[in-house]
């Protein structure tokens, strides 16, 4: 047994997550991208301009827009479904410091 944000699982180890896709992760990670794509255009406005415009605050777009660096294989999982189990919204906005190198972030979001 395993808890996983508000509920528990049961895990078997070495047995593919079988789980649809979390909706939540995949939207805060499309979320993540278009902030970012915005902040990397010509003549783009300050990233507090753009959080107002999005309706939230410029600390909260900063934790999105690091989610546009997450390492390829990590997104791809997220979006398939085959996450780890423990990986949840809340666990991955709340890590401040996720790493830049993507074996990095491998290990600190339970990829490896």
């Amino acid at each position: 047994m395993k808890r996983t944000g508000k509920e528990t699982k049961f895990v078997v180890n070495g047995v593919a997550n079988s789980a649809p896709a979390d909706t939540t992760l995949i939207r805060l990670l499309v979320r993540g991208q278009k902030i970012a794509k915005r902040l990397f255009e010509p003549n783009c406005p300050p990233l507090e301009a753009v959080a107002q415009e999005e309706e939230i605050t410029a600390s909260y777009a900063t934790r999105l827009v690091r989610l546009a660096f997450l390492a390829p294989d990590i997104i791809a999982a997220i979006f398939a479904g085959k996450q780890p189990s423990g990986l949840t919204a809340n666990k991955l906005m709340a890590d401040t410091r996720l790493p830049l190198a993507w074996q990095d972030q491998r290990a600190a979001l339970g990829f490896t």
